[in-house]
């Protein structure tokens, strides 16, 4: 399964695997929020496992930042993999995802 949940200190975490793009959008929206809604005050989601992603995968960590913010819950991405992280620097989207970028992005 592609997305894995788990508890970690308390909190909910979830492991997200292979790609993450357009063709599982359809599928993980309602997961993703399920997920965010599901998690008491923080919720923790590794993306070290991501192997693709495009703008609407993006779109989909967006939008769950956005629902946890509107939740007064706490959203932590981390384990950003390099194909998660090409696409943020690509979109000047480090402070976003509290980043800094890769030294390739520099280049």
């Amino acid at each position: 399964m592609p997305l894995t949940q788990s508890t970690c200190d308390g909190h909910l975490r979830l492991l997200v695997n292979g790609g993450f793009t357009i063709f599982q959008a359809a599928e993980y929206k309602p997961q993703l929020l399920g997920v965010v809604d599901a998690a008491d005050d923080v919720l923790e989601v590794d993306l070290s496992g991501v192997d693709e992603i495009d703008t609407t995968g993006l779109q989909l960590l967006l939008l769950m930042k956005r629902e946890a913010a509107l939740q007064y819950k706490q959203l932590f991405f981390n384990g950003i993999s390099p194909a998660v992280q090409s696409v943020i620097d690509m979109l000047h989207l480090q402070d976003t995802f509290d980043t800094q970028p890769s030294i390739q992005g520099l280049a």
